[in-house]
């Protein structure tokens, strides 16, 4: 329609011009520009809707609508429910993209794996909480920042060829390192994933102990049990049959030997007592967990030490916080420690043992400490080891036995030395 009126008002004011009538023929002239106009404003609308969705596109910005010019016919107006529709696919697409990204980044943050990765000019472009407890650095942005404290890390990080693994050993934890390299639009990206594997070898060490302990106490006690038996029979022959005997020098040699076979009968029946005693450590029964309160937990163990020790055992609650947990077997733990804490005081002339509760970068602690005359350095990788004892009358299974129970709930059990003298030992908890 329009062309056609530019058509005809293009030969109706050249035939006005021809007649000499310039007014009219200009007059028409300016109508059919304005026609033309409109025309141009109609036809390149099109481009510009393409344009306004490449743009956004382009830009991810897809807070745009297309309604201005529905008025203009169906075909414009079903145009623009079409480039809306589009909008909406794509804005329905980057929000299951951003959806996902946030998904696999609270995986990444969630796992207990240190995931790290950094590009060629060594700026971190991913950590997770795991990397920043094992490497004690927060708010890392460049790989270099790992140089000064973790020297052998960095080294490794920087130089170990991709798909290669590395044990090193930092701050008493064995870690896993390994390296991946991966290509990303264009762009070389380190990938390096830290793994601490101490606890899966305390796991492995304890399961190996226990298994020993199994057939030592299994062999001890066939090779025991006889010699007792036929020590109480010996015993009761000697009581019975020899007890008339008259001669001074087989008399005393009756006393003799029965004193002989007492000591034998004592001294298997101390073993069997020992051997049952580490019953205990392969038989710990599952824990029956439910949550619990550190403030509860104190309160329980508190009570055992109100009259004897109130001034000696200091209870501090610097965070509470509620745990998954056998509330006898966490005593327990504590009992043992206190217990060896005591000990370890009894020769200082102002004794003192803090039981402390906290949170430390999002970790659940509980920390006992004592002033006490500490563990030797040389001693300290044997503390745990199941009946190593440097006392007397110890059984050497009462630490063992503790950290036993902290693996079996997903937690730890180190130790560490307490500034200027003493002992921790330092309990966290991962639910």
């Amino acid at each position: 329609m329009r062309v056609s009126l530019i058509f005809g008002f293009s030969y109706l004011g050249a035939y006005q011009w021809a007649l000499g009538r310039n007014g009219i023929a200009s007059f028409i002239f300016i109508l059919s520009i304005i026609i033309a106009y409109h025309l141009y404003r109609y036809t390149t609308t099109l481009n510009k809707k393409l344009s306004r969705i490449f743009d956004s596109i382009q830009y991810q910005d897809f807070a745009i609508t297309f309604r201005a010019d529905n008025a203009k016919g169906d075909s414009f107006e079903e145009l623009n429910n079409s480039l809306n529709a589009v909008v909406k696919s794509f804005n329905q697409v980057r929000a299951e993209r951003e959806a996902t990204l946030h998904f696999i980044q609270a995986i990444i943050q969630q796992i207990n794996v240190g995931i790290l990765s950094y590009n060629t000019d060594g700026k971190i472009e991913l950590i997770n909480q795991a990397a920043n407890k094992l490497l004690s650095i927060y708010k890392l942005s460049h790989i270099s920042s790992i140089k000064s404290q973790h020297p052998d890390i960095y080294q490794l990080m920087t130089t170990l060829p991709s798909g290669e693994s590395k044990l090193l050993k930092v701050n008493n934890s064995e870690l896993s390192l390994s390296v991946k390299e991966i290509i990303l639009r264009d762009r070389k990206i380190r990938l390096i994933a830290l793994h601490n594997i101490r606890t899966e070898l305390q796991a492995r060490e304890l399961e190996a102990w226990q298994n020993l302990t199994k057939v030592l106490r299994h062999e001890i006690m066939n090779t025991v049990t006889p010699i007792v038996s036929l020590s109480e029979t010996m015993k009761d022959i000697i009581e019975i049959d020899l007890h008339n005997v008259i001669d001074p020098q087989q008399k005393s040699g009756v006393e003799d030997l029965k004193n002989a076979i007492h000591t034998v009968i004592n001294r298997s029946k101390g073993i069997m007592n020992f051997v049952n005693a580490y019953r205990e450590f392969t038989n710990i029964p599952l824990p029956n967990v439910s949550e619990v309160f550190v403030s509860t937990l104190f309160q329980d163990v508190q009570a055992l030490y109100e009259t004897r020790d109130k001034q000696t055992v200091q209870f501090d609650i610097v965070h509470d916080f509620s745990i998954l947990a056998d509330l006898d077997q966490i005593e327990q733990v504590l009992i043992n420690i206190i217990k060896n804490a005591n000990e370890a005081t009894a020769v200082t002339e102002n004794p003192m043992i803090s039981i402390k509760s906290y949170i430390d970068h999002q970790v659940k602690t509980i920390e006992v400490s004592d002033n006490g005359v500490g563990v030797p350095l040389e001693d300290i990788e044997k503390i745990f080891v199941p009946f190593y004892t440097s006392k007397p009358t110890g059984t050497g299974i009462g630490l063992s036995l503790s950290r036993q129970i902290m693996q079996m709930h997903g937690g730890t059990l180190e130790y560490a030395t307490n500034k200027p003298s003493g002992s921790r030992l330092i309990l966290t908890f991962n639910s």
